[in-house]
């Protein structure tokens, strides 16, 4: 039925960017309510996969793709869950065909997935989201002031 729903309408590039905004707030807020010792150690490889591409300078979206799903797997909401696994991927391959995101940020991207990650791992869910938003800084610009 969600299937169908999205299907009614092809979303544009920024309903889409706002969409997960909203939802990586919210998984980012659960997860550190509820994640578990297993999604903590999941979250955190994918930040190291992230992390040793961004460093070999090599193209690591699919790892920043991963990164951010591995925090909507530990807030346990399976429906945000799905939400993410359908939007995600089709923000993040045109991410570079809106010119959202420049190359030199992902070095950035790491200090601010860690503290993501720091603020789940203290489970401080008003923390974790506002780390989120400012990981989400630059998008908000591209949504608000575009």
């Amino acid at each position: 039925m969600i299937d169908d729903i999205l299907r009614l309408e092809k979303p544009d590039f920024k309903s889409l960017v706002e969409t997960r905004i909203l939802l990586e707030l919210k998984t980012a807020r659960l997860a550190a309510l509820r994640r578990t010792e297993e999604d903590l150690k999941n979250i955190e490889e994918a930040l190291n996969a992230y992390s040793t591409k961004v460093l070999n300078d090599e193209d690591a979206i699919q790892e920043d793709l991963l990164f951010h799903l591995a925090i909507a797997k530990a807030s346990h909401n399976s429906t945000m869950n799905t939400f993410m696994l359908i939007i995600t991927p089709e923000i993040i391959t045109n991410f570079e065909k809106y010119h959202v995101c420049k190359p030199d940020m992902a070095i950035n991207a790491i200090k601010e997935h860690e503290a993501i990650v720091n603020a789940i791992k203290m489970k401080n869910p008003s923390l974790a989201k506002e780390k989120m938003k400012e990981h989400f800084s630059v998008l908000y610009q591209y949504c608000y002031e575009t």
